[in-house]
């Protein structure tokens, strides 16, 4: 009889000790897993160009780790502020370049309640192949996070997944200034016009 009560704690024992194992081993696969997905919205940005990446800073939020409705008192940005300041608002000047031809004017608006009501961002560059090149890369990034934009080559509007607001990409080039516009806002907003 101690016999069967020796074979059954051994079994009992090795039992136990590969469920335990299944169980961490299930866990390491779930880590592993939140580690890819998150390098994977990180790395997402690392196989655009140099601008593109200079413009969105990050995945997170709508743009730049901000969103439309945030706090403003929790806009955080690496760039400098723009020589000139709108009254309902903070705006900043993101460089390419040491020359200063090539540069992005970042827009915040708030509104009367201190929340961030739009954000605008006017990229401009030296050559027109430059701006059809972000086109693209916007389209793309934006398209994969917020679904596929209706629109024309010139301009693209996304309905954001907030129900309340809107995203519009346009090619705002002119022969002497190639350029995009990006805005984020309520469809009634005037800088969506």
């Amino acid at each position: 009889m101690k016999k069967y009560y020796a074979y059954f704690a051994l079994l009992f024992l090795v039992i136990s000790q590969m469920s335990c194992q299944d169980k961490k081993q299930s866990s390491e696969t779930e880590i592993s897993l939140i580690a890819d997905s998150t390098s994977i919205s990180h790395s997402e940005l690392e196989n655009n160009s140099s601008v593109f990446k200079a413009v969105l800073k990050t995945n997170a939020g709508m743009v730049r780790g901000i969103s439309v409705g945030d706090d403003f008192t929790t806009i955080k940005e690496s760039a400098p502020l723009s020589e000139s300041q709108p009254d309902n608002g903070k705006s900043f000047t993101e460089s390419f370049d040491d020359m200063g031809l090539n540069f992005a004017d970042i827009l915040y608006v708030k509104n009367t309640d201190n929340k961030v009501d739009a954000i605008a961002i006017d990229i401009f560059v030296e050559k027109q192949t430059t701006v059809d090149s972000l086109m693209n890369e916007f389209k793309g990034h934006f398209d994969s996070k917020y679904g596929v934009g209706k629109g024309i080559s010139k301009m693209i509007v996304w309905k954001l997944p907030d129900g309340l607001n809107v995203l519009k990409l346009q090619n705002v080039s002119t022969a002497k200034d190639p350029g995009l516009k990006i805005v984020f806002a309520k469809p009634s907003n005037e800088m969506l016009q």
